[in-house]
């Protein structure tokens, strides 16, 4: 009877554990492909992508939960790591793409480790106290409206065709709707598979129609490998590319912890202080892996409540089971081969649900300010200066010097740098007058 009921527990674990690792995968699949794309990777670099990509998402839960937070959150891909990367991967040169993924290296790294650092010292408080509703909504709003030309060029067959595609722009709205409904309707564990439902509708439409890329043909060499480190090159120097890393890593400190506030209260316990710091440290020890491994920035994920709160899976055992099934997934070829395929329309018709609400959590924040004559004309001089610039050709900035090149022509960088100064220098407010403006 004993022996029996060891076995029932062993087998509930093990399918809770896989539950946490289907959440994990999710919010993953879609990286290697949109991201490959934004630098003209070959299927084969894709593949092994995904690789290390369920290697680092893995090993970051794992140490979060064991030694950062010790919170029951899974680690996955940012969404506006995401962005930073396809934004940078489409405003690079197509000979230069390889060095902006280097350079992206070194700036996760830098980014980790001064999180690391800041995680121990009381300052950390004042770095985040930069950033203003103002300030997170701006840079938001900028990050999306960059971004949403991909978007649309990709779901509306532009990409794929040259032209408007009514048969790809259908099957993508479909993927949409679907994600959409499963995410506003359904219950329980089935609300958080949205993503991964409409992958599947999407893939198998587009297979259906025949609009599967040719191109991806590609057979992984061998059953088992380990992935490898800077599987892009060794980390290369940019000052621009190494500023944004810093500034998106520092905004989502947010991130990091409203997940943790949020499954605090899923698991109806007090989180202590030092979590916080654990996690922010956690956090900054997943971005050096991502650095190390090539891959986009980890962050952990605030659905992870939502999980929770619907499975009512409150240990931490389930997910260190979860993470060992994704971290050790990476190190099979055939996994990342099979996600490999994955048609590039798939892949932002699922991100896009995400997409839209980064930008609508950039108007909360930005609604939730007083309509002062000051603070209309910081976020609209910050939004002007940032979109305008997004809107100049290339060539534009031949003249300007490499080093300040890519912080001239990041439209998002220099209207987050606008209204840092505005906020912060130009219009910077009292206190007694914040004061006033809030009551």
């Amino acid at each position: 009877m004993i022996e029996r009921k060891k076995q029932g527990s062993a087998l509930l674990l093990g399918v809770q554990g896989a539950q946490w690792a289907v959440l994990m995968l999710t919010n993953m699949i879609a990286v290697p492909v949109v991201v490959g794309a934004a630098f003209h990777m070959q299927p084969a670099e894709i593949s092994t992508f995904m690789q290390r990509m369920l290697l680092v998402s893995g090993a970051a839960t794992l140490i979060q939960v064991l030694f950062g937070h010790r919170l029951p959150i899974a680690e996955g891909a940012a969404g506006m790591w995401w962005a930073i990367f396809i934004l940078l991967g489409d405003m690079s040169a197509h000979g230069n793409s390889g060095h902006v993924l280097q350079q992206l290296e070194l700036g996760m790294m830098t980014a980790g480790v001064l999180l690391a650092v800041l995680s121990l010292m009381p300052i950390i408080e004042k770095i985040r106290n930069l950033f203003t509703p103002i300030v997170n909504g701006v840079y938001l709003i900028l990050l999306v409206s960059q971004m949403s030309g991909s978007f649309f060029k990709s779901m509306l067959g532009v990409t794929a065709t040259n032209q408007l595609n009514g048969k790809i722009t259908a099957i993508c709205l479909v993927e949409v709707i679907i994600i959409l409904w499963i995410s506003l309707k359904a219950k329980g564990i089935l609300k958080s598979m949205g993503p991964l439902i409409g992958i599947a509708v999407g893939w198998l439409l587009f297979d259906w129609f025949g609009f599967t890329h040719s191109g991806k043909t590609y057979e992984a060499a061998g059953w088992f490998a380990i992935p490898t480190l800077f599987s892009w090159g060794m980390p290369r120097f940019d000052f621009g590319v190494l500023l944004t890393s810093i500034i998106t890593a520092v905004v989502l400190i947010s991130n990091v912890i409203a997940s943790i506030l949020v499954v605090g209260i899923a698991l109806e316990k007090e989180v202590q202080p030092k979590q916080f710091q654990k996690g922010i440290f956690g956090n900054g020890a997943g971005l050096v892996l991502s650095g190390l491994f090539s891959v986009v920035g980890v962050v952990p994920l605030s659905v992870s409540a939502g999980f929770i709160t619907t499975t009512g899976i409150t240990s931490k055992r389930p997910l260190v089971i979860g993470a060992v099934f994704i971290l050790a997934a990476g190190f099979f070829p055939n996994i990342g081969e099979f996600f490999a395929k994955m048609p590039l329309e798939v892949g932002y018709a699922s991100l896009f649900v995400l997409f839209s609400q980064i930008m609508g959590f950039g108007v909360r924040d930005l609604m939730g300010q007083v309509p002062s004559s000051r603070n209309l004309l910081v976020i609209g001089l910050s939004l002007m200066g940032g979109i305008g610039m997004m809107f100049l050709p290339p060539s534009a900035f031949e003249s300007v010097s490499p080093w300040l090149r890519n912080i001239a022509a990041n439209g998002l960088l220099v209207g987050l740098i606008l209204c840092l100064l505005l906020e912060h220098v130009i219009f910077k407010e009292k206190k007694d007058q914040l004061g006033r403006d809030s009551r």
